[in-house]
């Protein structure tokens, strides 16, 4: 049974690391779609203050016109790298991986911590995470990680679970990164 434990250790640690990257994913998806939002708003709400104020022949209409115009030239090409991507669907994505990855962790997590006493009900308990994980699995390795946010998954799970990196045998305590080359040297 231990080596069911120990199982259930590993595998919560890989599916918290799964939910920081989606995590850092939504937040940058978050983040853009905002701005481009924010361009898309500014620039027509400044403009139409701007004429309503001061006129329609106001030489300050001209000067605003002037000065957005290069934002919304921005804006224009930032919404149209978002559709091309889509970032919307990616952001929602994310978000759902996140969630699950972190939901599944927290089971592994909890059949580590609090196991049955009898083997089978172990199993049983352990085939339906599994089974919760492999679909999830199967979803998310449409998604290609880099190094860089492979090694500060495992940091991250490594750190908030307390657990050691089997290559520098340190339990990471911050996401500062490191020269090792599994947890860290990122």
């Amino acid at each position: 049974m231990d080596q069911l434990r120990i199982e259930c250790w590993n595998q919560s640690v890989h599916a918290l690391g799964t939910s920081y990257i989606f995590q850092l994913k939504s937040k940058f998806y978050k983040r853009w779609i905002r701005i481009i939002t924010i361009l898309g708003l500014a620039v027509p709400l400044l403009i139409g203050a701007t004429a309503s104020v001061y006129g329609q022949d106001s030489k300050l209409l001209g000067l605003a016109i002037a000065v957005t115009a290069p934002i919304t030239v921005l804006q224009a090409i930032l919404s149209g790298i978002s559709l091309a991507y889509k970032w919307d669907d990616q952001l929602a994505y994310s978000l759902e991986s996140q969630s699950d990855n972190r939901h599944i962790s927290q089971e592994y997590q909890n059949l580590a911590k609090y196991p049955p006493s009898d083997l089978n009900e172990f199993d049983k308990q352990l085939a339906i995470i599994k089974t919760k994980d492999e679909a999830r699995t199967k979803q998310d390795e449409k998604i290609t990680f880099s190094n860089k946010e492979n090694k500060m998954g495992l940091r991250y799970a490594l750190w908030i679970l307390k657990r050691e990196c089997a290559t520098c045998e340190e339990v990471p305590n911050a996401m500062t990164p490191t020269k090792c080359e599994t947890c860290g040297n990122f």
